[in-house]
């Protein structure tokens, strides 16, 4: 009987692009009633731009929470992390952690040398990540120290 194991080349899974959180009737009125309040400030205090920014932040909120999941397929070989068509080579990769509190939050974080959006965080979806870590800990240091981030946990609550 064989009992050496052949390590994994790579490992695949599927998962959807972001978690999408049910919104109620409540929030939309919520939503509605703050932007009406920042605009209304931004109108008060006599500056345009605010006005304008309000705006802006108010679409882009309301286009990014009405965007449906994509399935992506994930996969971590011997060189590096893909995503979809984008590819995060480990030589790249700084360190790597795992935030794993089903059924809510299930990601792969790791953070890249990268200047802007140097925080990726990717969905687990059904993968283990018990064999994700262990494959990952064979290229990349893995942070133990790492939690799910302020901005994170505020837009998971939030629901947005």
């Amino acid at each position: 009987m064989n009992t050496n194991k052949k390590p994994l080349e790579s490992l695949t899974w599927t998962a959807p692009s972001h978690i999408q959180s049910p919104r109620s009737a409540g929030w939309y009125l919520i939503f509605g009633l703050v932007s009406l309040g920042l605009i209304i400030f931004g109108i008060y205090n006599h500056s345009i731009l605010m006005v304008i920014t309000f705006i802006v932040v108010i679409f882009s909120v309301l286009l990014f929470t009405s965007q449906q999941p994509r399935a992506l397929t994930f996969r971590a070989t011997t060189t590096g992390i893909a995503s979809g068509s984008l590819v995060y080579p480990y030589k790249t990769i700084k360190t790597f952690w795992i935030i794993y509190n089903p059924p809510s939050i299930k990601t792969l974080n790791f953070e890249t040398s990268a200047y802007l959006n140097n925080q990726i965080s990717l969905e687990l979806g059904n993968q283990n990540p018990i064999e994700v870590k262990l494959f990952l800990s064979q290229y990349i240091p893995e942070d133990l120290n790492r939690e799910e981030t302020f901005t994170d946990t505020l837009a998971r609550r939030l629901k947005i």
